[in-house]
């Protein structure tokens, strides 16, 4: 009785991972960093949780890769194959954005 059940789910997975696609890049999606302007809560509302934060939130760090249409964050992950850009944004003790760059990286 398990084994019907079972390869339904399994085939529930494989129609569902077939349906996956690859996140589309945004040319405007980092248009709204002003450096002395952009508060750090409305950088974690549009791009998510950071990759890494140093110096407390002071710093934080996104991954991301670039395709035709723009930019894309890649997220936590484990397997950085395939980013490209490191955006590194460094905020005063307000939370106030006082300079980014976008680091192009070499993935191993």
């Amino acid at each position: 009785m398990c084994a019907p059940s079972w390869r339904s789910f399994a085939l529930v997975c494989v129609v569902v991972a077939g349906c996956a696609t690859a996140p589309v890049g945004r040319k405007d999606l980092l248009e709204f960093l002003d450096d002395g302007a952009t508060r750090r809560e409305d950088v974690q509302l549009k791009l998510g949780e950071p990759t890494a934060q140093y110096d407390g939130l002071r710093v934080l760090a996104y991954r991301l890769v670039k395709d035709d249409a723009g930019y894309v964050i890649v997220g936590q992950r484990n397997n950085w194959y395939g980013v490209q850009y490191n955006l590194m944004l460094v905020f005063d003790g307000d939370g106030v954005l006082r300079r980014h760059s976008l680091v192009e990286i070499r993935s191993p």
